[in-house]
């Protein structure tokens, strides 16, 4: 008679047991194509934002890059959607009196995704030309957090300091 509550009690910690151990497993990540498939959708996205916003300056696709809550830490500032638009809107009065082209070029440096959540580490080039003249360069150093959203991935964060050239 004292074996079964014996039992009942080591099949209790037992069952306890397996219960924490699945709790304590890691939860699935993706399989690697669709993970690296979605890093390389992250990655076009940057680039896109980068032609379309920055150097196009067309204030109509930041909501198509970027979450409602976007932010943007650089130097010091802290940027919105808001106020990203109005720096927007005061370029293109400069771009229109200079006439000049802004090129972007990226060197990705590291790419994690974590379920529907990515990560990018990325060396910004910035270049504006006037026809064949550079007018100035400047190099950043910057990251990109990407969110899954229903209709796909958008811009939550970015992280930008200049670099010494």
């Amino acid at each position: 008679m004292k074996f079964f509550p014996l039992l009942g009690i080591a099949l209790l910690f037992c069952s306890c047991q397996t219960s924490v151990k699945e709790d304590l497993q890691p939860k699935t990540e993706p399989a690697l194509s669709e993970s690296q498939a979605d890093i390389d959708s992250v990655k076009y996205l940057i680039e896109g934002s980068f032609q379309e916003i920055w150097s196009d300056l067309d204030t109509a696709r930041i909501r198509a890059y970027h979450t409602d809550d976007f932010i943007l830490l650089e130097q010091g500032l802290v940027w919105n959607n808001d106020s990203v638009a109005r720096y927007l809107l005061d370029e293109q009065k400069r771009k229109e009196e200079v006439q000049y082209q802004r090129l972007n070029r990226f060197d990705f440096v590291r790419s994690v995704q974590r379920q529907n959540t990515i990560w990018v580490a990325y060396k910004n080039y910035g270049t504006w030309v006037k026809g064949s003249d550079t007018l100035g360069t400047v190099q950043w150093l910057e990251s990109a957090i990407a969110i899954r959203e229903n209709n796909g991935w958008k811009i939550q964060q970015l992280h930008s300091t200049r670099m010494a050239q």
